[in-house]
């Protein structure tokens, strides 16, 4: 292990237990419901992405955070220490969230393409978070899959928060020129609010990244 990527992992670690820790304080200070705090640290800790590219050395050291913040979190969801994001039905969102951050490190960053690992976090990071978001404030006409309530506004909001911020990643990271960057997070976009929509409870942050990032990789 160098020392570049040493101070990585520390710098991971302090920067999402500040997030947790923040959060956890603007909870109690201003009585915010859990789930804005879980959805603004899910937001915080998903943009983590883009500083671990540029601070780590190795891969493979990137890996050890997140999965190490998996088992904290399926720790915390049996003895509920992290507040600022246990709400009260418990589902695997909090332990996935980590896994698929780390999997998709792994996957393609390891390839050198680590424009689609970014931009299969950013489709979790913004599309997931404001599905559910947009889709609870103000969605009203919705549909009903795997006993779940989803909404068209929310899918809407998934599609177009993955748009953005994928072409983002597509432009600035892989160095994508605009008009084929905004083509393909618009299939990303497609993709990722079909995935959100099908799947089971909890598991969006796992589907969600995953699809995703393979579509972007298919399409190169």
């Amino acid at each position: 292990m160098s020392g570049s990527d040493l101070r990585a992992i520390l710098l991971s670690f302090a920067y999402v237990l500040a997030v947790l820790l923040l959060a956890d304080l603007l909870r109690r200070r201003f009585h915010l419901p859990v789930a804005a705090t879980r959805k603004a640290v899910h937001i915080a800790v998903g943009m983590w992405v883009f500083p671990t590219l540029f601070l780590f050395e190795h891969w493979g050291w990137s890996l050890l955070p997140p999965l190490a913040f998996a088992l904290l979190n399926a720790l915390s969801l049996r003895f509920r220490f992290f507040a600022a994001i246990e709400v009260a039905e418990r589902t695997p969102g909090t332990v996935l969230f980590p896994l698929s951050f780390a999997l998709l490190l792994g996957l393609f960053w390891r390839i050198g393409r680590p424009e689609v690992a970014a931009g299969g976090v950013m489709a979790m990071t913004w599309g997931d978070a404001m599905a559910s978001l947009v889709g609870r404030g103000w969605g009203k006409a919705g549909y009903r899959l795997w006993g779940q309530r989803k909404t068209w506004l929310g899918s809407l909001a998934c599609f177009s928060w993955t748009l953005l911020a994928v072409t983002l990643t597509l432009r600035f990271l892989g160095g994508m020129e605009p008009p084929l960057a905004l083509g393909q997070a618009a299939l990303a976009g497609l993709v990722a609010a079909v995935a959100e929509a099908l799947s089971p409870r909890g598991t969006d942050n796992l589907t969600v990244p995953l699809a995703t990032a393979g579509l972007l990789f298919f399409l190169g």
